[in-house]
């Protein structure tokens, strides 16, 4: 007599919890048919098929399908990629930490690499950026108490951002932005003691390594967006800076072990190991953002034509390096959200 009495509201609650998650699971899909529409020209040849930027095939792209190749003949032979290698650029080599080499990506992916070639590979790596960079956004904010729809557009203003999109002409490894969103919410859990700072922590450092083996510049960005997050809510929220030093920095101390368990010997080779590079061998003027470029357009939005071409002629700045756009709309949003929002969300 007790057991149906029992069994029924596991399985009433178990129904429940299911058609809660179905809302998350659909603009989780919709994302993924969305990151597919903006690919769909790559995967109609998604083995023979990658993005240009109007002028044909970049050295980029060429170099991103060769490290592609190179992690996946490591796999087959039962090693992980070297870190120095005299396979490229032969007979001095290349020290692997000091290029984009999507050395996490390129191992995960390695099967399908090997069963239908790096330029396959590439294109789903582009599309996971996409989609998993909105669905990673989406979670995140709906853990912060955002609703639905709300945690959507977020979602999917950051996983198609103008950014992303502009990166996605052959810069993979900025365009892979998924992890970005879950490094920012380990901190800010530690920060507003939500997280367990152990635990937290230890997931804090695992994100980072994985962020390190995918896109070293992209952590870096990480780490300044952070210092600007954690300003804006100290002097926000100054009650909260005490009770939050302890659990950060037991969350930081146990991050930064993870860190150099796993990641220490690629960053000692990236700076001490063979072929360590040093000083800028690049132009920088042609790589960074002027005050214009945060409101013109650039072509991959949905205003095409010669002007943006004529503007980055004019600023001397090089297509694949502009990210900085938001428009005037989206800057006055973060200016009224930042000066106006006293009140938890």
């Amino acid at each position: 007599m007790g057991q149906p009495v029992t069994a029924a509201p596991s399985r009433l609650a178990a129904y429940r919890l299911g058609r809660r998650q179905r809302p998350a699971a659909l603009v989780i899909c919709c994302y993924l048919l969305l990151a597919v529409a903006l690919t769909w020209r790559l995967w109609a040849g998604p083995a023979s098929r990658v993005p240009t930027d109007g002028g044909g095939v970049t050295d980029d792209i060429f170099l991103s399908a060769w490290f592609m190749r190179y992690a996946a003949i490591a796999v087959a032979h039962g090693r992980l990629p070297a870190l120095a290698s005299t396979a490229l650029n032969a007979p001095q080599g290349v020290n692997v930490m000091w290029n984009t080499s999507l050395l996490l990506p390129a191992v995960l992916l390695a099967p399908l690499t090997l069963l239908a070639g790096p330029d396959a590979s590439l294109t789903v790596m582009l599309t996971l950026g996409f989609a998993g960079s909105a669905a990673t956004m989406f979670l995140v904010l709906r853990r912060w108490g955002a609703g639905l729809a709300a945690a959507a557009a977020g979602g999917a203003l950051f996983g198609f951002s103008p950014a992303l999109r502009q990166a996605a002409m052959y810069h993979y490894h900025l365009q892979f932005a998924l992890l970005v969103p879950l490094i920012i919410d380990a901190v800010l859990l530690l920060v507003t003691g939500r997280g367990r700072p152990v635990r937290t922590g230890a997931w804090l450092g695992l994100l980072t390594v994985a962020q390190l083996l995918t896109a070293e510049e992209l952590l870096a960005d990480v780490a300044i967006a952070l210092i600007v997050i954690l300003t804006v809510l100290g002097i926000s929220r100054r009650a909260l800076i005490r009770p939050a030093i302890r659990p950060l920095l037991t969350g930081a101390a146990t991050a930064l072990a993870v860190l150099a368990v796993l990641g220490g010997y690629a960053i000692w080779t990236q700076f001490h190991g063979p072929l360590a590079a040093s000083g800028i061998p690049w132009n920088t003027g042609l790589y960074g953002n002027q005050p214009a470029d945060f409101v013109t357009a650039p072509n991959a939005m949905v205003l095409h034509g010669h002007g943006f071409l004529l503007f980055t002629a004019a600023t001397g700045q090089r297509l694949s390096e502009y990210l900085g756009y938001l428009g005037w709309p989206l800057l006055a949003l973060v200016l009224a959200a930042t000066i106006g929002c006293h009140s938890p969300c």
